[in-house]
């Protein structure tokens, strides 16, 4: 909460997340499209539903920048309880976040871009944690969660497919149905939210959100969502998950970065932020390392 107060011209770090935001969660309150209005850098915004029902809490207490502070909490209290047999694994989970250049770079310029996948993250260990043995037990409930996290930011699929495929395939058929039901309807309404106030079709294709995020190439994106099903398929337990998660997300960030500058992007716009999208994840798989480890060695 400290470092969201730290800076007192956002307007001279050429950061836009923060006014973006903004004005986004205005505009989407008041009824107005949201797609069509630049910022000061000149650029449209990418918010998805999801993301913007996150913020709208921290917007009402003054700074969308406590999204961090509340991420961070979340994420602390999913180490804890993942790692309850071992205080170092927790301590070093928690630090390794705090620590993160990254992560202070996202507090400070009041960005939410990690706060998605902080959030995901943690939403797949206690789910983990209290269905092990049945993930779809409660399908609406699971229905109305991923149909507002599947709409924070787009990339958040690969650790839910990762996770869920699988066990959606093999429960019951009323599951599966109360599932996609629930869920269709939820990321529906949102989507209807943030489009209805466009003035006609062609304006939403001109101006809309997955175009904005989906900025990689089609046949990259399209190649690691299919490696992610395929992976889905093997994957044997939540380590696996975090493990995988972390690869994918990493690479599919890193090709994204590499099509930046085969396309010429300046030094100054190479947006590197993006790899922090599998900190999260990669934090969760060192301590499951680490609780391997251990365990390995209590039992020698």
């Amino acid at each position: 909460m400290v470092l969201s107060h730290l800076v007192k011209d956002p307007f001279q770090l050429k950061i836009d997340r923060w006014q973006t935001i903004e004005y986004s969660l205005d505009y989407w309150l008041h009824g107005k499209y949201i797609y069509a209005t630049k910022n000061f850098m000149g650029n449209i915004p990418s918010y998805l539903p999801g993301q913007l029902l996150l913020l709208v809490v921290f917007k009402f207490l003054g700074n969308v920048g406590y999204m961090q502070a509340a991420s961070l909490v979340l994420f602390s209290f999913a180490i804890i309880k993942e790692f309850k047999n071992n205080n170092n694994i927790r301590f070093f989970g928690i630090l390794l976040l705090v620590a993160s250049l990254s992560f202070i770079y996202e507090a400070v310029c009041k960005s939410d871009f990690i706060s998605s996948f902080i959030i995901t993250s943690a939403v797949i260990i206690f789910w983990h944690r209290k269905f092990e043995g049945d993930y779809f037990k409660k399908p609406i409930l699971l229905g109305v969660i991923l149909g507002i996290i599947c709409l924070t930011r787009s990339v958040v699929v690969i650790p839910l497919i990762l996770f869920l495929f699988k066990p959606f395939l093999d429960t019951n058929w009323e599951n599966k149905i109360k599932f996609s039901v629930t869920f269709l309807i939820v990321a529906g309404a949102l989507l209807l939210s943030v489009l209805l106030p466009a003035e006609d079709f062609e304006y939403i294709l001109q101006y809309n959100p997955l175009q904005m995020q989906g900025q990689s190439n089609t046949f990259v994106v399209l190649f690691f969502l299919v490696l992610t099903v395929i992976f889905s398929l093997y994957v044997k337990n939540i380590q696996q998950i975090f493990y995988l998660s972390t690869i994918i997300i990493f690479c599919l960030m890193g090709a994204h970065l590499i099509e930046q500058g085969i396309r010429g992007s300046s030094y100054n716009f190479f947006n590197i932020t993006y790899l922090a999208a599998a900190l999260p994840f990669c934090i969760i798989s060192s301590c499951f390392l680490l609780d391997r480890k251990a365990k390995i060695e209590s039992e020698i």
